[in-house]
């Protein structure tokens, strides 16, 4: 059997973890078979909104083949767009398709492209649907066959990828922030730096200008390369050369086209403070205590493992028997259905 895994559709390096990981754990699972990765949507992959550019691009999924495609990530709000001529041609030529680690809880999705979705996967259903959170899958349940109420595979990267470690000069902790420029920290001198006592003061932009405007001007903003004995890892998850001034505006920031390699610097760390949701997802998976500073409909993937944000300050502990029977689960729930 040929399985092909999309691995492709990133809008910042936070989509490759989730998907690096979906894929080696599916060539575990079928190690007889042929897994390789996949493309996705081009559209989805790059935010082509130029009808123009569109009909320039290439789409390799539409000519990539397998007996098995699978698809991950927030994909649900756009699956008739960016899937939808993809699917259909999959279940018409008798093939077949799988959902794994698929979500609809995004700013992005309202009642109706939800419910346009449902419509779309009842006449063209995936052989295997799980969620990454209890909202998508209390949606779709009955609009599709064999639902499971999943996990988003970023929490099992620990699990699922060999990952090395090491040390600098200090120990050192992982802020990545895109919301808003990263806060000032501090801590009581008195105290020995923990996820508990960071200290975390929101700054005002530049100027009072919108973030988007403001973030183009944090170079010229005084930066702390340390706190409390500890240096700050700067995680620049948004892949581009071409805003180096904002991708290096303070010290030891990291970028990388190598998503593996970030994970690395994560698991390397004390802890991860960060309005990400991937970046403090993976933080528990490595083991390492994170601190969530964000209000967004994403984070429900961490309710799925009972991960509880909304107090302490943002900050959770991570729990690896949790994260490592959810990952039976899943594995168990897969082998069933595929």
């Amino acid at each position: 059997m040929k399985i092909l895994v999309e691995n492709s559709t990133w809008n910042n390096v936070g989509d490759g973890w989730y998907q690096y990981s979906l894929y080696f754990l599916l060539k575990k699972l079928y190690p007889d078979s042929k897994v390789i990765m996949g493309e996705g949507p081009i559209k989805r992959s790059f935010r082509i909104r130029s009808e123009k550019q569109l009909s320039n691009a290439l789409n390799l999924l539409e000519w990539q083949d397998a007996d098995l495609h699978v698809f991950s990530g927030p994909m649900l709000k756009s699956l008739i767009a960016d899937y939808g001529t993809k699917i259909k041609k999959i279940v018409e030529s008798g093939k077949q398709y799988a959902f794994i680690s698929v979500s609809g809880a995004n700013e992005a999705s309202t009642k109706q492209t939800l419910e346009d979705a449902k419509d779309f996967l009842k006449k063209y259903p995936p052989v295997f649907f799980s969620s990454r959170d209890s909202f998508t899958y209390n949606i779709f349940k009955d609009a599709v066959p064999n639902a499971y109420d999943g996990i988003c595979t970023a929490f099992l990267v620990d699990l699922t990828l060999e990952l090395d470690t090491f040390k600098m000069d200090k120990p050192f902790f992982v802020s990545s922030f895109y919301m808003e420029n990263e806060p000032d920290f501090n801590v009581d001198g008195s105290n020995a730096l923990t996820v508990e006592n960071l200290e975390v003061k929101h700054r005002k932009n530049k100027w009072g200008l919108p973030f988007k405007y403001a973030r183009h001007l944090n170079y010229t903003l005084p930066q702390q390369a340390e706190v409390g004995g500890h240096q700050i890892v700067r995680l620049i998850q948004n892949l581009n050369t071409k805003f180096n001034h904002i991708n290096f505006a303070m010290p030891n920031s990291f970028m990388s086209f190598n998503p593996i390699t970030y994970l690395e610097v994560i698991k390397s760390a004390e802890f991860v403070v960060s309005d990400r949701v991937h970046a403090c997802a993976t933080s528990l998976a490595c083991n390492k205590p994170a601190r969530f500073l964000f209000d967004t409909p994403r984070a429900v993937i961490f309710d799925r493992l009972g991960f509880d944000y909304k107090s302490n300050k943002g900050i959770m502990y991570p729990n690896m028997d949790k994260i490592a029977e959810e990952k039976l689960k899943l594995e168990d729930k897969i082998k069933q259905y595929i």
